[in-house]
């Protein structure tokens, strides 16, 4: 594990403590409910299909992910997917390269619009994880998403 990583969760663990020792044990299940609830309402759940050169899914836009975001970040099974190799399409617009969005370009997500995302990065099978990261324009810090589902073929 990388040393910034490992500086992470050793944080996480830390306000998870203090939260424990301020709030008491319920205030972090309640957390980690609603982080779970969150998760359901925005991955579509079964969405992760196999693409003839790698993977492509859908999250379902409710009104909690909306707004401009100047950088994207995709990880599949920890692995970081490079810009140039995966797309990010938000309702009817084009597809965009991860990598043709910056400050003066940001992607737009829009309420209720489902964002489609699909990557090359080769042949998947059986379960796996992947982590969407995306930067706000106007509101730190970074937004993130991970979810673990099973890769289907096409018309499963």
């Amino acid at each position: 594990m990388a040393p910034d990583r490992v500086g992470g969760w050793l944080s996480l663990l830390r306000q998870g403590l203090q939260l424990d020792v301020d709030f008491g044990t319920h205030s972090l299940e309640a957390m980690a409910w609603i982080a779970e609830v969150v998760e359901s309402s925005i991955y579509r759940r079964g969405s992760l299909y196999r693409t003839a050169d790698g993977i492509r899914f859908v999250l379902d836009n409710p009104p909690l992910r909306l707004g401009a975001f100047y950088r994207l970040g995709l990880q599949v099974n920890g692995t970081p997917v490079a810009p140039e190799r995966w797309t990010i399409r938000a309702g009817s617009a084009a597809a965009r390269t991860a990598a043709s969005v910056g400050a003066a370009s940001p992607v737009e997500l829009r309420a209720g619009e489902p964002v489609e995302v699909a990557a090359s990065i080769g042949p998947l099978v059986g379960t796996v994880r992947v982590r969407l990261e995306l930067d706000s324009v106007a509101i730190p810090p970074r937004v993130w998403m991970e979810f673990d589902d099973e890769v289907r073929a096409e018309g499963e």
